[in-house]
């Protein structure tokens, strides 16, 4: 009975010891030797780690290639230089000089890039000597139709589609004439039935209202429209809903046109702070595009074929 009881004992002790070291890898491990340790509770945050470092690895490695392709750069080797430097020799050499009036609008622009490149790259007298010469050329080809647009202007200016374009000053002059006469009869037109509404923040501000006079007694002597300044708080809601336009920057400049129906069309002529010139140009382009022709006055709308 003993010997049964002794023998069950360590039959237990056996399994245990085995199943001991089934889950430690202790003793079957033998080849890892006694001190090996494995930790085998966080092996699936090992290869969790693993692949967040490869990755890291791989985006380094990626950013890498993509630095290292833009850093590359192809170079001349010395027999690839000498060999530009006298292609780019033989080139300015034989420059047809006496061919460039021959010559197609796109050939010289490609023999003024070159000239420029090269003459850039190896500034030596001679090569900036002839990179001008074309440049010259160039410019009085461009001088050349200048002059005769200008001519065919003066002989037949009504074949011609822009005849208002003036090329010299005396024709910027004779046009900034033609465009004050115009504006003048513009406004003489419309007077009656237009002016402004100038909508400032605060009217008691003796220095904004006084600038703001100013402004618009400027723009008066100009056109001829009177005008009224609003303070914010004295715009009713009817007159906002009328607006059409939210009042959030100060000062509103607006138009107001009354027509011969007695309807009352208001445009933004300029938001905030303006100069004269700015609100006397914006109203007159204001008053043609963006109120319909409809909307207007017989004797103000736009003749067919005019603008």
């Amino acid at each position: 009975m003993k010997k049964l009881i002794l023998s069950i004992s360590l039959i237990i002790i056996n399994i245990n010891l085995e199943l001991y070291s089934f889950n430690n890898n202790f003793y079957n491990e033998n080849k890892e030797g006694y001190f090996y340790y494995k930790d085998e509770l966080i092996e699936e945050e090992k290869d969790k780690n693993k692949k967040i470092i490869k990755n890291d690895i791989s985006i380094t490695v990626s950013e890498y290639s993509k630095n290292e392709e833009m850093m590359k750069m192809s170079f001349e080797d010395d027999k690839e230089r000498e060999l530009r430097k006298k292609r780019e020799d033989n080139f300015m050499v034989n420059i047809p000089f006496h061919k460039l009036d021959e010559m197609s609008t796109e050939e010289i622009k490609r023999l003024l890039d070159i000239t420029r490149n090269i003459s850039t790259g190896r500034p030596n007298k001679e090569f900036v000597k002839k990179y001008a010469a074309v440049q010259k050329f160039w410019v009085d080809k461009s001088e050349n139709f200048a002059k005769s647009w200008s001519v065919a202007n003066l002989e037949n200016p009504d074949e011609l589609l822009y005849n208002d374009i003036g090329w010299t000053s005396r024709d910027r002059v004779n046009l900034k004439k033609k465009k004050v006469k115009e504006d003048k009869k513009f406004f003489e037109k419309i007077k009656s039935r237009a002016g402004y509404i100038v909508i400032i923040e605060d009217k008691s501000d003796t220095g904004l209202m006084q600038d703001t006079k100013l402004l618009y007694e400027k723009v008066k002597n100009e056109t001829g429209l009177d005008y009224l300044i609003y303070d914010y708080y004295e715009v009713s809601e009817k007159l906002k809903r009328q607006l059409k336009i939210k009042l959030e920057t100060l000062p509103e400049n607006i138009l107001l046109y009354v027509n011969n129906k007695n309807k009352k069309i208001y445009k933004r002529v300029v938001q905030g702070f303006s100069a004269s010139t700015k609100i006397v140009n914006n109203t007159k382009f204001i008053f043609e595009n963006a109120i319909l022709e409809k909307d207007k006055n017989p004797e103000d709308r736009i003749k067919k074929g005019k603008k």
